[in-house]
């Protein structure tokens, strides 16, 4: 998956976590497409402090996938949901049971 489709999906689940700051600066680099030195003159703050932010956002989003997997999940459960436009439901139980089952999960 491309890096900037693979970050904008992890902050959509994560985004509140960051700080209000590092919110903003990562809006303005991967959803407004401001270079980091457009984001370092709007902000009156140097390249690499922008650079720093974006970098540490990049890395708690991950963490936080790597910790919670609700990226993981939410693909699990579209996956389900699209088997559950099927006519047989009954032929699709056990495939439905295993993509929403995980070794980590609790029984379905």
């Amino acid at each position: 998956m491309d890096k900037s489709i693979e970050m904008t999906m992890l902050y959509d689940i994560y985004g509140k976590l960051l700080t209000t700051k590092q919110q903003q600066i990562f809006e303005e680099y991967y959803l407004y497409n401001l270079s980091l030195r457009e984001i370092a003159q709007n902000r009156e703050i140097s390249y690499q402090g922008v650079r720093d932010s974006i970098k540490s956002s990049e890395n708690m989003l991950k963490n936080f996938e790597d910790k919670i997997h609700m990226y993981d999940l939410l693909e699990r459960v579209d996956k389900a949901y699209n088997l559950c436009d099927t006519k047989d439901l009954n032929e699709k139980r056990d495939e439905i049971k295993k993509l929403l089952k995980d070794e980590d999960d609790i029984d379905v």
